[in-house]
């Protein structure tokens, strides 16, 4: 399957995932989770030790971003770019954020993808090394 590049006739599956996102980065969660299922499943492959890598549930995903919003003062997330293949869609992202108390910043590049059906997400993976591994991965998911 060849990926489709974000452009500017942006499919129904991208604009969930960036409102999505740009609803998360306003502080606005309950806004930002209309758009996820309840039943998500989410992977963070580069996981806290104090969290699994695979949580079930929005309550669940709910869950662990309160410890992430717990370990900082800022936190947020840039898109670069979005592919669309098939059902999902991979973000080129930039997490950045500062320590909670401190003046440790977080700056990390990586590629996160989300696969949307009917209208919402119902698995989300972060945490892949680049965008190569992340459309190596959902070529195979699907």
């Amino acid at each position: 399957m060849v990926p489709a590049r974000y452009s500017a006739a942006v499919s129904e599956n991208v604009n969930i995932v960036r409102r999505a996102n740009a609803l998360f980065n306003a502080g606005d969660f309950d806004a930002a989770f209309e758009a996820v299922h309840p039943d998500v499943v989410f992977r963070d492959l580069q996981n806290a030790p104090d969290l699994p890598e695979a949580l079930r549930g929005r309550e669940s995903l709910l869950h662990a971003l309160g410890h992430w919003l717990d370990a900082y003062d800022e936190l947020g997330v840039e898109v670069e770019d979005y592919i669309e293949m098939g059902s999902w869609v991979i973000a080129d992202v930039r997490w950045h954020g500062k320590g909670r108390g401190s003046d440790l910043s977080v700056d990390v590049r990586q590629a996160d993808a989300c696969k949307v059906q009917d209208g919402m997400i119902v698995e989300w993976v972060i945490g892949y090394p680049d965008m190569e591994t992340a459309i190596e991965a959902v070529g195979r998911a699907d």
